[in-house]
């Protein structure tokens, strides 16, 4: 019997802009891949969408609000899902806790032993980023706090990754990504809906 605990897989996208023609391409993606967990980082703007991708798709639906959200977004991925700026989510051996546009303060906790945290912001921080798009100091500030691993930032157009900051690029334009966690480290695969696909 190994020692080391299983890769977990889950899917990142942002911007899905109420599209809910991505949300079908995205859902038919997520199920050929046996994926069951998908984080929106942002401006999904449709709760509606929000609850087909869980009722109709099957997903675990995990997320923080963008700009272009409000708080429908906010209740949906509450009542659908988890809203992760309302608290931490805990699978396996992966953490994810949020910070967007919508909760108010609440109490963060530092990392855990043994256990990745996954720090996910609709904005880049001034540290914390990897493309010119949005970005706020509080970001990098609420990623310290929380000991994050890896921070997830949901407002950069095309994927990127710097350093321990990776953004998915933005569904409507037809990107998701797939962040594998193992004990090893972090592996993240940029997939286009229309076939392209970057390794990191």
């Amino acid at each position: 019997m190994s020692s080391q605990s299983p890769s977990l897989k889950l899917a990142v996208a942002s911007w899905l802009y109420g599209d809910k023609t991505v949300g079908r391409l995205l859902c038919h993606y997520l199920k050929e891949r046996n994926l069951r967990i998908l984080v929106l980082a942002g401006n999904t703007v449709s709760p509606s969408l929000v609850e087909w991708l869980a009722e109709k798709c099957g997903l675990r639906i995990l997320g923080v609000t963008g700009n272009l959200d409000d708080s429908s977004v906010a209740s949906a991925l509450a009542s659908k899902g988890f809203f992760l700026e309302a608290g931490s989510f805990q699978i396996e051996n992966m953490r994810l806790t949020g910070m967007g546009l919508m909760a108010g303060s609440k109490e963060y906790s530092d990392g855990l032993s043994g256990v990745a945290t996954i720090a996910v912001s609709f904005l880049n921080g001034r540290l914390h980023r990897c493309c010119s798009g949005l970005s706020s100091g509080i970001v990098d500030e609420f990623a310290e706090k929380v000991g994050a691993d890896l921070v997830i930032t949901g407002s950069c157009p095309t994927p990127c990754v710097n350093g321990e900051t990776v953004s998915p690029g933005f569904a409507y334009l037809g990107w998701v990504a797939v962040v594998e966690y193992s004990l090893g480290g972090f592996r993240i695969v940029f997939e286009n809906l229309r076939k392209e696909r970057l390794r990191f």
